[in-house]
């Protein structure tokens, strides 16, 4: 059994959703737009994940 993943697009404000992973999550924002490091490195962070788990 693995990890349940999942994007709610309703919760988040305009743009914005949430990344679900597992029992943790984060914010996305604008899913149409890239993802600067300093905020991949938040995100990752609220997810438990680190850089090298992205490999």
């Amino acid at each position: 059994m693995g990890i349940s993943v999942w994007l709610d697009a309703v919760q988040g404000h305009g743009s914005h959703g949430m990344l679900h992973f597992g029992d943790r999550f984060t914010t996305m924002k604008d899913r149409k737009k890239e993802i600067g490091p300093g905020l991949l490195t938040s995100m990752l962070r609220d997810l438990g994940l680190k850089k090298s788990d992205l490999d």
